[in-house]
């Protein structure tokens, strides 16, 4: 049995993500995914930090939480391929939902979805400081590469419950990563 979790690769191209989800329309959110992949696990308690690993490599992936050991997202081909690599131990289901089930499911996985957003807000701010302090071009560096993937990441993930207001919002923490980066190090915001 595999007990590593595996890194996954942020390089990745968008369209083959989310090419075959399934949606229906819907008159509060713009479409439904209707597909949904839903992961189970159970760890005994002295497994905390395995635990902790496939906790971060989930949100990492989109999947979000729906009960303690449950999580899921909406079905894609490469998302499942990527949910079932993730550990040998975990017992990962395609289902088809009804449409008040998908409401539901796609309103859980919106609140997730702001989740990132707020932390990805939240690093943008991180990533500020880094770059007003005239001592730390290293860390300043480092948040900076790494900001790149957390977008690309989140990106991967609206697509699969989009609405035009992500597009916005990622456009808008985009520009203002790159206002951040344009500033001389050690500058501040004025």
């Amino acid at each position: 049995m595999n007990t590593k979790t595996r890194k996954i690769e942020p390089k990745i191209d968008i369209r083959d993500w989310t090419a075959d989800v399934a949606h229906v329309q819907s008159p509060d959110i713009k479409t439904l995914p209707v597909k949904w992949i839903f992961v189970f696990f159970d760890l005994p308690s002295k497994e905390f930090t395995r635990r902790v690993g496939l906790h971060r490599s989930f949100r990492k992936t989109g999947l979000a939480m729906h009960s303690q050991s449950v999580y899921c997202m909406p079905y894609s081909r490469k998302n499942y391929s990527l949910v079932n690599d993730i550990d040998d131990s975990l017992t990962v289901v395609r289902c088809e939902l009804e449409k008040v089930k998908a409401e539901n499911f796609s309103l859980m996985y919106q609140d997730f979805i702001e989740s990132l957003f707020l932390e990805i807000e939240n690093k943008i701010e991180e990533l500020e400081d880094a770059r007003a302090d005239s001592d730390n071009t290293r860390g300043y560096t480092k948040r900076y590469k790494k900001m790149g993937e957390r977008i690309e990441n989140l990106r991967r993930i609206i697509r699969l419950v989009s609405t035009d207001s992500y597009e916005q919002r990622i456009s808008t923490l985009e520009a203002l990563v790159e206002d951040i980066h344009q500033r001389s190090q050690g500058v501040a915001v004025s």
